[in-house]
């Protein structure tokens, strides 16, 4: 496995493109393991209530473009 296999909550099969670091993660979200802010699968755990962190957890190693969505 050579990429991040944090899979975000964004359609549920969008991974991470960041390489990996340790246990699979890459060095963001094994930072956010070893905090806490997520659990050996990749869950982010309830007690992370602010919503601005969720989403960098969320989203991070993803393309711009996967993130926002366009008004059309």
């Amino acid at each position: 496995m050579d990429r991040c296999r944090f899979t975000s909550s964004w359609g549920g099969v969008v991974r991470c493109g960041e390489p990996v670091y340790r246990l699979g993660f890459c060095r963001f979200h094994f930072d956010c393991y070893v905090r806490g802010e997520i659990d050996i699968r990749g869950v982010i755990s309830e007690r992370v209530t602010d919503q601005e962190r969720r989403r960098q957890i969320n989203f991070h190693g993803l393309p711009p473009a996967r993130t926002t969505t366009s008004a059309a």
